[in-house]
């Protein structure tokens, strides 16, 4: 899938990603809330599928990327200077991005509507409507940061580089508190989405990190053994079966 993208500054680009480029299923959502395929009670399934069908007019999607050079500071493991700013990574994510020449930096965001729309439903008497909502937001925009991040896998291939899984702060003892960081790498209000002063991204349905980019790096697994986070992104293991939590 090829996709448009703008350059809006000196190497910073724009990414044109239509809720169309998205392949979104309920069987992922599903996994999200800890049920396997077919198992989901009748009522919840109703309720994804209406999230579903809610989505492609409640999603203003943007996403974009900046590639910069990286480099391991020296004497030092546990973090990675990118754009002559150092990342105080931890060693779990360095060592994944150990042997990256470049860092393809990202913001992505499906925007405020479906977040609005499932804080409305658990306010106004609709809570399990409202958790599936957010859920499948959170499912949508993890999607459309798998989209961007073929993107950029094809925009370096065409210059024979590899890239690496993506890491964001908050995940994998990397300090959220660095989004100020990798923010600071963009233009202002990047995508639309910005942050408050703890580090919390708006629209809160948005997903920014980096990702290795170079000749000699690979896609591996998440080594999720390795990370004390129960509930990341990444983790091969979702929420225990049933686990709706209706509060």
């Amino acid at each position: 899938m090829s996709l448009r993208e703008v350059e809006i500054e000196k190497d910073v680009f724009e990414v044109a990603i239509d809720f169309t480029d998205l392949s979104l299923e309920r069987g992922e959502v599903e996994l999200t809330l800890g049920y396997s395929d077919g198992e989901i009670p009748v009522h919840f399934a109703a309720m994804i599928d209406e999230a579903i069908l809610q989505l492609p007019k409640r999603c203003e999607i943007r996403a974009g990327y900046r590639v910069l050079d990286m480099e391991k500071p020296a004497g030092r493991h546990d973090g990675l200077i990118v754009g002559g700013k150092f990342f105080a990574m931890d060693k779990i994510v360095a060592g994944q991005l150990k042997k990256a020449s470049k860092a393809a930096l990202f913001v992505c965001t499906i925007g405020p509507d479906m977040e609005n729309w499932s804080r409305h439903l658990l306010k106004h008497g609709d809570p399990a409507l409202g958790y599936i909502a957010d859920v499948t937001a959170s499912v949508a925009a993890e999607t459309v940061t798998n989209v961007l991040h073929d993107h950029i896998a094809e925009r370096m291939r065409d210059r024979g580089l590899n890239v690496t899984n993506r890491y964001s702060p908050g995940y994998c003892n990397w300090s959220v508190s660095e989004q100020h960081l990798l923010f600071s790498m963009f233009p202002e209000n990047f995508c639309g989405v910005t942050l408050s002063e703890s580090a919390l991204m708006s629209p809160i349905k948005s997903v920014s990190g980096v990702i290795g980019v170079g000749e000699k790096v690979e896609w591996k697994d998440y080594i999720c053994d390795r990370c004390g986070v129960k509930d990341c992104t990444y983790r091969a293991t979702r929420l225990p079966k049933g686990q709706v939590k209706i509060e």
